[in-house]
């Protein structure tokens, strides 16, 4: 009776399985689904399929280029396109004892180095959106004398629903969330030593150091399998990182909605890798080349574009902020385009345009 109703469940049409499938959640849900059976798996991978191309649609008729956010002097700013290398937006912000800390979702976020409140504030529309101070009773380690990586899971204005993610660049590297609606801010529990954040389809990504990776939809958090799991570490290390000797490491989500990690090297280089979800083992895979595909990488805020769709972006390219020899402090940094067709630099700004972040 058993093997009988197995083997109906495992027989079901792929159209039924897709149609059940757009009930779940993508990619959390997905991964227990396909291992039911064969069946199953491919269904997943079919819908898969379709996913990406409406993604690769949206990303065309909806992406728009990264911008760097410059400022020229005190309470003015302008977002500088590298691409075209000249300002096409200028607003005006008292920024006082306010911090710029990412952006997300074409959103800034601010923290106010004094109070610790955190503030969204949207350059285009002048809408501001003031939250919680983050760094007190519930969040202790969160000193605002260190930088922050801060991801919304959606944008404010299309979904007040919104959940946003700080990760703190101090010793802990902990992260913390703001969920819509909550009275103040709760930390992502069991995680320390984190290297990057990122969010696909309102999952956040977490990236452990040793490229352990989670994923988190605001309730649960779920250790990703991979081949670097936890128990090959050491081996990881020995053969992996030791030679390649890691400087940064970024999550970005690509136009197809694959979740990509790029090392900096010691050396300047770069290295890319998809995570593989579907198959008999889960494993970061290297990628050669992105093809028509652009990143922009940040230590606030990593996006990726379609390089077709704007006259100059380089394809199967890395768009980074480096910071000069000559000039030390922080905000003196140069943006420089690294081709992974031949592994050479390009500088962009002729000039220091003390950037901050994209947006």
């Amino acid at each position: 009776m058993g093997s009988s109703s197995n083997s109906e469940w495992s027989s079901l049409p792929v159209d039924i399985l897709l149609l059940i499938l757009d009930h779940l959640v993508p990619m959390r849900d997905y991964l227990g689904f396909s291992e039911v059976c064969s069946q199953w798996k491919h269904a997943v991978c079919k819908k898969l399929e379709d996913l990406r191309f409406n993604r690769r649609r949206h990303c065309r008729l909806h992406q728009k280029l990264p911008l760097v956010l410059v400022s020229f002097r005190i309470g003015t700013f302008c977002l500088y396109d590298v691409v075209q290398r000249k300002s096409v937006w200028e607003f005006q912000l008292k920024q006082g004892d306010w911090r710029f800390e990412g952006c997300s979702h074409g959103w800034l976020i601010l923290l106010h180095l004094r109070t610790h409140e955190v503030m969204l504030y949207n350059p285009f529309s002048g809408k501001s959106i003031h939250l919680p101070p983050i760094g007190g009773k519930s969040i202790p380690d969160f000193s605002a004398a260190y930088e922050k990586k801060c991801v919304l899971s959606a944008d404010p204005d299309h979904n007040s629903n919104f959940v946003l993610m700080m990760m703190s660049r101090d010793s802990e590297r902990r992260a913390a969330f703001f969920r819509s609606g909550d009275e103040d801010w709760t930390y992502v529990k069991n995680l320390k030593c984190l290297e990057d954040i990122a969010c696909v389809d309102r999952i956040f990504y977490l990236l452990e150091w040793q490229n352990v990776v989670f994923s988190w939809d605001g309730f649960e958090l779920r250790w990703i399998p991979s081949r670097v799991d936890r128990r090959s570490l050491d081996r990881y290390f020995t053969e992996s990182r030791l030679d390649r000797f890691v400087r940064d490491e970024f999550l970005v989500e690509s136009p197809e909605g694959d979740l990509l990690r790029v090392e900096k090297t010691k050396t300047g280089g770069f290295l890319v890798y998809k995570l593989v979800w579907f198959s008999r083992n889960s494993r970061w895979e290297e990628v050669e080349s992105l093809g028509d595909v652009a990143l922009f990488l940040g230590h606030n805020n990593s996006i990726s574009v379609m390089a077709s769709d704007f006259p100059g972006c380089r394809p199967n390219s890395i768009y980074f902020f480096s910071q000069s020899n000559k000039y030390p402090s922080p905000l003196d940094r140069k943006v420089y385009v690294f081709s992974l067709n031949d592994r050479t630099f390009t500088r962009l700004s002729p000039i220091i345009l003390r950037p901050v972040l994209w947006i």
